[in-house]
């Protein structure tokens, strides 16, 4: 069996078990919810070998539209190919289709991507009955921040770390950050939805994961002046 290089993998007993326990959980989420779940499924081209399915956790990808997450997915069918150059010329296994699952915690729904190799790609949502609904550019910006904040607040927390976990940076660049303060403003009031540390008995619009979030991101970049601002614009 192909792995995948520089990827942690988990491999199924049965063909997609991982989607249906996630699925099967959605209404025991919490607050920020799970880290998300990525799962590909893998074919053989030789006859009557049966298709494989694996997953892996991560955490810092852009969850801001399907086509991120997409991009996210239709990388691994590079790291499957990076594998065949490092042991042989070719191999008869490839990616068939990967979904990735990231959960809104706002909306407390779980969106997913579903991308099929080759062919097109669908994004739906699926809500605490498991039923699936459209999508919507709201959805996708609370999907967004969920994300990020997931990543900046369990980067360091002991009872996050999990076994097959991947852990890329949620902020690269400038032009990341200008987009995530850009979607944090649009955001703002709805904080309070996300709940708050334990020490906080009743999330407000001032305290809650979300100004959490925030703080925690620019006090490690020592820049706490535009955690200020931010606040400031609003708040006072």
């Amino acid at each position: 069996m192909d792995t995948l290089k520089d990827v942690p993998e988990f491999f199924e007993t049965q063909l997609d078990e991982s989607l249906s326990a996630r699925t099967e959980s959605l209404a025991s989420f919490r607050e920020l919810g799970p880290a998300d779940l990525c799962h590909i499924t893998k074919a053989n081209a030789k006859p009557g070998v049966k298709e494989v399915g694996s997953y892996h956790y991560v955490s810092g990808v852009d969850a801001s539209s399907s086509a991120t997450l997409a991009a996210y997915l239709n990388s691994l069918t590079y790291a499957l190919e990076e594998t065949h150059a490092w042991f042989s010329k070719s191999s008869a296994w490839r990616i068939r289709s990967g979904v990735y699952c990231c959960f809104n915690a706002f909306s407390r729904v779980d969106v997913r991507v579903e991308v099929k190799i080759p062919g097109g790609v669908e994004s739906y949502v699926v809500d605490l009955r498991g039923e699936r609904h459209e999508a919507t550019p709201e959805i996708w910006q609370e999907t967004y921040i969920s994300a990020l904040l997931r990543s900046i607040l369990y980067s360091d927390d002991a009872n996050y770390r999990l076994a097959g976990f991947r852990k890329l940076d949620p902020i690269p660049n400038i032009e990341a950050e200008a987009h995530f303060l850009e979607a944090t403003e649009n955001i703002f009031f709805k904080g309070w939805l996300l709940g708050s540390e334990p020490e906080i008995q009743v999330a407000t619009v001032v305290s809650n994961h979300l100004t959490t979030g925030i703080m925690k991101y620019f006090s490690e970049n020592f820049r706490y002046e535009r955690a200020v601002n931010l606040f400031e614009k609003y708040i006072l």
